[in-house]
């Protein structure tokens, strides 16, 4: 088959295209210039470059494609309000329209369980006109008003798409991992808050692996997964974890009104100085949510069997083997 990925120099897309590769299928990397291109570019992948918040450079992106992976989207910007629904939202649309345009016959998104709301019991993949809490942020919103949208495509039988809502990715060369790493080895980490939020993980080999069940298996079309592993744990576990692998000592808290501050004061420098802010109040709010998510409809349908099937088998990849190793880079 021949596939489009978005995002393709991304946390993800950097782990699935090889993949699409490795099981015989032609890739066509949809990036936005060519410092993108450089990260994207391997053998068996044709670069595209275009801008997914304007639909007039993706004309002929989706040419000839059989099925496409939507992976591209913004985190941390300065103004995630309007950012994010020019990326996030707006974008995604505008991926879908080329692909109706194109007759693309599959459409595979990630989305993530927080487009529920904050829950704390595993939640089944139920549409998300059913949720009865709040988004708690942007990033939660534009991902639920994606849904509906492919949702409303797929019941008019203009496009085929499957959703996968992901738990929180991490892995080796993942940001989550290797910004806990950097200030944690600086000794200047710390858990906002009480760090007690129930948070579900997937480790990145495991999502990719979602991805491609959702491609081959066609009755996945149309239908919504989660994709995490086996045992939601709380978010200082995840740290505590880490650290022990890292060999660094275990992390403090910190209120959450001094992350609020140090976000707000992140987001202004990066405004002034035209970067992109380590951390916005919009993550902050997401990151301090809990969820968890029942996957028992991936596994019945689409035979998804964690490889890493809870954090304790997974962070050891994300580490060097000796923990004196780690120590010596933070030095």
């Amino acid at each position: 088959m021949k596939i489009l990925v978005t995002g393709a120099a991304g946390d993800i897309g950097s782990h699935l295209v090889p993949a699409l590769l490795m099981q015989g299928h032609t890739v066509r990397a949809l990036v936005k210039d060519l410092s993108e291109a450089d990260r994207a570019r391997r053998n068996g992948v044709e670069i595209f470059i275009g801008d997914i918040t304007d639909p007039r450079t993706l004309n002929g992106a989706a040419y000839s494609v059989d099925a496409a992976y939507h992976l591209a989207a913004a985190f941390f910007v300065v103004n995630a309000g309007e950012t994010l629904r020019i990326i996030n939202y707006e974008g995604t649309i505008n991926v879908a329209n080329e692909c109706m345009d194109k007759g693309v016959k599959r459409f595979i998104f990630p989305s993530f369980p927080l487009v529920l709301g904050p829950h704390v019991t595993p939640s089944p993949p139920m549409d998300i006109e059913s949720a009865r809490v709040a988004t708690t942020s942007f990033h939660a919103l534009y991902k639920r008003l994606c849904e509906q949208h492919l949702h409303v495509l797929n019941e008019q039988g203009k496009l085929s798409a499957t959703i996968l809502r992901l738990g929180t990715v991490y892995g080796p060369g993942i940001r989550l991992i290797t910004t806990l790493k950097k200030f944690m080895q600086a000794g200047l980490y710390r858990i906002p808050g009480s760090g007690n939020n129930l948070a579900h993980f997937a480790h990145v080999e495991d999502v990719v692996q979602g991805m491609l069940l959702a491609l081959s298996n066609e009755r996945a079309s149309g239908q919504t997964y989660n994709v995490a592993d086996d045992k939601p744990v709380r978010f200082k576990d995840f740290v505590y974890e880490l650290a022990d692998l890292l060999g660094t000592p275990r992390p403090g808290t910190a209120p959450v009104w001094l992350f609020k501050v140090f976000a707000s004061l992140a987001t202004a420098w990066a405004a002034i100085n035209k970067t992109t802010p380590i951390i916005n109040r919009d993550v902050l709010n997401f990151s301090l949510s809990s969820f968890a998510a029942d996957t028992a409809k991936t596994r019945d349908e689409l035979g998804f069997r964690p490889k890493y099937p809870t954090i304790y088998a997974g962070l050891p990849t994300c580490v060097d083997a000796h923990p004196e190793d780690e120590r010596s880079k933070a030095g």
